[in-house]
């Protein structure tokens, strides 16, 4: 399992590198990933959500019809984008106590190589394309608060601030826990 990185930290604003070989690391690192996920019964994980500067991403979630998509994605790049638009509001496991609502395309494709370096395409829409932006996002430098007004940024980056404040984040006893 891996380290959080908690929200505000420089690291949220890195563009991040594309993995070069999808080799045995990127699968250990990708494995760590899916672990420190379920752990925390998020949804997705973006690379710098753990400290790490790769182009890595994670997803596990089930869609509003209740089918579980589960991605492992290598240098993932969104390719299409509805012209349809979806506000929800979104949350994050390193941005404590905060949701803020974001609009985004309501389907979109991505494509990824998988943990096995073989190219991969997904069409997906609803929860699942919300998921899937909202951690690419973390690989292009932004976070949720960038959608948001300069006022109503401010004030959620204040409440990031308290809650940091009074103390670290709580483990999570879920089934995926190890203890």
């Amino acid at each position: 399992m891996l380290s959080l990185v908690i929200a505000p930290d420089p690291i949220y604003k890195t563009i991040c590198t594309p993995v070069a070989e999808v080799d045995d690391a990127v699968r250990q690192t990708l494995d760590a990933m899916m672990q420190t996920l379920r752990a925390y019964d998020a949804l997705g994980l973006g690379a710098t959500m753990v400290g790490l500067t790769q182009r890595l991403a994670v997803v596990e979630l089930e869609d509003e019809a209740g089918v579980l998509h589960s991605y492992r994605m290598v240098n993932p790049a969104i390719t299409e984008r509805s012209s349809t638009l979806h506000t929800s509001d979104e949350g994050a496991i390193t941005f404590l106590g905060i949701s803020a609502p974001v609009t985004r395309p309501a389907e979109i494709t991505v494509e990824f190589l998988n943990e096995q370096g073989e190219k991969q395409s997904v069409h997906a829409r609803g929860i699942v394309a919300t998921c899937i932006q909202h951690e690419l996002d973390y690989l292009d430098g932004k976070t949720i608060l960038d959608y948001q007004s300069p006022m109503k940024r401010d004030i959620l980056k204040r409440k990031i601030e308290k809650n940091k404040r009074l103390g670290p984040l709580p483990h999570v006893h879920g089934p995926h826990c190890n203890h």
